[in-house]
């Protein structure tokens, strides 16, 4: 089914007069200059109709309402809370399929070794101990992850590479990124991001939108526990510091 928007119908209707122009001119006519023309509209023609293929389907307005609904809910419930503590990202393996985040209840000083899969539940625990609970979330970084053509490897070149197709060619809201990894630590040093990051209270817990991306991504390609240990941003630069928990 043709997707109903201007490219497409404007595209349409200079193919169908681009053939019956440049056919007649150059059969019956015999006139050069208008066969050029008709030729020239059947190009313009597809050009306009590849344009109307990749026109997402939704507006980008719709994507920033979304997720600043999104955000809007979960700070609520956080603030509610009164929940201070950092936010730990889960890959897929760990979360039931898909890669989430958990904030924990109380702040312990130590992430318990998790073995098993956490089930799918917004209220889930985690370890041993009483305290051992938390919230398990869905973020940006959970969607994010679906529009990678495939699972990063466990190497800063990979996981940069990973990033620049994401932050990139995806979703354009950046001009580069660094990635530096050292001692489970991982630098990400993003150029021009376009995304601000708005002091509420689960950008405390959960990272700003690019640091959370950055985080579930790395969280998938080591397939292990990530946690937001700091972000700044200056000279037009965002840096964001990761580490790998055990």
């Amino acid at each position: 089914m043709l997707n109903r928007n201007l490219y497409t119908w404007t595209g349409l209707g200079l193919l169908v007069a681009g053939c019956l122009v440049s056919l007649s001119a150059y059969f019956i006519f015999l006139l050069t200059w208008l066969t050029a023309l008709g030729v020239a509209m059947l190009i313009l023609s597809l050009i306009l109709l590849a344009l109307g293929v990749t026109r997402p389907k939704l507006p980008p307005e719709v994507g920033s309402l979304l997720l600043e609904t999104g955000i809007d809910n979960i700070a609520t419930i956080v603030e509610e809370l009164g929940i201070k503590a950092k936010a730990i990202y889960f890959p897929s393996s760990l979360t039931s399929g898909r890669p989430q985040a958990l904030i924990p209840l109380h702040s312990n000083p130590s992430l318990p070794a998790i073995s098993r899969t956490l089930p799918r539940r917004l209220i889930v625990k985690y370890g041993a101990n009483p305290d051992d609970i938390g919230l398990l979330v869905t973020t940006t970084g959970t969607t994010a992850i679906g529009m990678l053509e495939q699972r990063p490897g466990s190497t800063s070149a990979e996981l940069e590479s990973a990033l620049n197709f994401l932050f990139m060619a995806t979703l354009g809201v950046a001009d580069g990124t660094k990635v530096t990894y050292r001692e489970n630590h991982i630098r990400v040093e993003i150029r021009n991001p376009r995304i601000e990051n708005k002091n509420t209270w689960s950008h405390q817990c959960l990272g700003g939108p690019l640091a959370s991306m950055a985080a579930s991504v790395a969280a998938e390609a080591w397939d292990r526990p990530v946690t937001i240990k700091q972000e700044e941003q200056h000279q037009g630069k965002y840096f964001i510091e990761l580490e790998v928990l055990a």
